[in-house]
């Protein structure tokens, strides 16, 4: 019983991290592969700085890691199945997107499992 104690916990602390809009976007993002922030913000249309404060989120729960790679730093998923399961996610919360048609919802799910097949070899 102490080891599904902890496990919850853990799991608990991850979904808290994740939990959101801009780390959820942003790890979808990071899917299609390694990102500098400046990438990452413009394609997200967020503040760089605010990517980086979301990014040291992530790196502290080992959801993402950074490599330097000549004068600039990148950063890649540290298990690129997370992405496929917040895609998959989307269906456990559908009926709960009053905001966004069955279309709406259809189309992201659609983009994002797009860019995730398109970074599979």
């Amino acid at each position: 019983m102490p080891s599904r104690k902890i496990v919850a916990t853990e799991l608990a602390n991850v979904l808290r991290q994740i939990s959101h809009p801009d780390r959820i976007r942003l790890l979808l993002k990071l899917q299609a592969g390694d990102m500098t922030v400046n990438e990452i913000a413009e394609a997200l249309e967020i503040p760089a700085t605010r990517v980086s404060q979301h990014l040291g989120v992530l790196r502290a729960i080992a959801l993402v890691e950074t490599e330097s790679q000549a004068q600039k730093r990148v950063y890649r998923l540290n298990q690129p199945e997370l992405a496929l399961w917040l895609i998959d996610g989307i269906d456990f919360i559908a009926h709960r997107l009053g905001r966004a048609s069955a279309k709406d919802i259809e189309m992201a799910k659609d983009l994002w499992q797009q860019e995730a097949s398109e970074t599979v070899i």
